[in-house]
């Protein structure tokens, strides 16, 4: 087909900057460009290649962070504080990684669960901490969602791109050029240009994609000059999370495993 794909300049990804705030209620008028931004126009559209079916979205931007953990989040936000066009990818519907409502895993960093006293994040995350104790007294892990969807959405030059994966990377020496993220939720690729990559991923799936060099574990804290990073090198990683309820019964409880269940001695 000769049609041209929906191309996206990087100057044309943030919204006007005369919206009113977020706390202020957004007509449907308002609203509705930062959604049609990221579809079509319902015009003659190209495909994307071995994707017949699927159209295709092209954009621009500065910086591209995949993946919307709390890395992602703040690396998307810093960003888009200083000025950069940035667009957000994240596989999952919400934000937040494993701090989100999906996994419900508190944010730990600095005080090492205590293990430091005194010991705390500043910059983004107090603000999005100290924002959460204020409107999220109950500590509802589904407030503390959209606290954080809240937080992406306010930027004028952020463009969120929800249960969206990313599946290649072009590359051009060792520099990468551009990725593909699928939606099929909404059925579209998107093929996204940017200056700068950032991999917020959990898998290191954009450096994977970009045949990029990557390691294992933990680096010693001589290495870079890192303080708080181990002695010595080691292979640990994030380990898998497991969430479950327990309650105290006054009797023994009978529970018969699935026939699929591995039994771990």
């Amino acid at each position: 087909t000769d049609a041209l794909a929906v191309t996206f300049q990087s100057d044309l990804l943030s919204m006007d900057s005369s919206l009113p705030s977020s706390s202020a209620p957004k007509s449907i008028d308002l609203i509705r460009p930062r959604f049609d931004g990221i579809t079509t126009d319902g015009n003659e559209i190209a495909r994307a290649p071995g994707e017949l079916k699927l159209p295709l979205v092209e954009f621009e931007a500065d910086v591209v962070v995949a993946g919307g953990g709390m890395s992602g989040v703040c690396a998307a936000i810093a960003a888009a504080r200083t000025g950069a066009k940035v667009i957000l990818v994240q596989n999952r519907s919400r934000l937040g990684g494993n701090a989100s409502s999906e996994v419900r895993m508190h944010i730990v960093g600095a005080n090492w669960h205590k293990n430091r006293p005194g010991w705390r994040e500043g910059g983004l995350l107090e603000e999005f901490r100290l924002d959460d104790a204020v409107n999220n007294p109950q500590r509802c892990r589904e407030m503390w969602d959209l606290l954080l969807y809240d937080k992406v959405l306010a930027e004028p030059n952020i463009t969120l791109l929800l249960d969206s994966t990313l599946v290649a990377a072009a590359t051009a020496g060792n520099q990468i050029r551009q990725v593909t993220v699928r939606c099929d939720a909404t059925e579209h690729v998107y093929h996204i240009r940017g200056k700068i990559f950032c991999d917020c991923t959990g898998d290191s799936r954009l450096a994977f994609e970009a045949v990029a060099e990557f390691r294992r574990g933990r680096e010693a804290r001589s290495e870079f000059g890192e303080s708080l990073a181990p002695e010595h090198p080691d292979e640990e990683t994030l380990g898998s999370s497991i969430l479950f309820t327990a309650r105290k019964h006054e009797r023994p409880m009978p529970f018969t495993p699935p026939s699929w269940a591995r039994k771990i001695d």
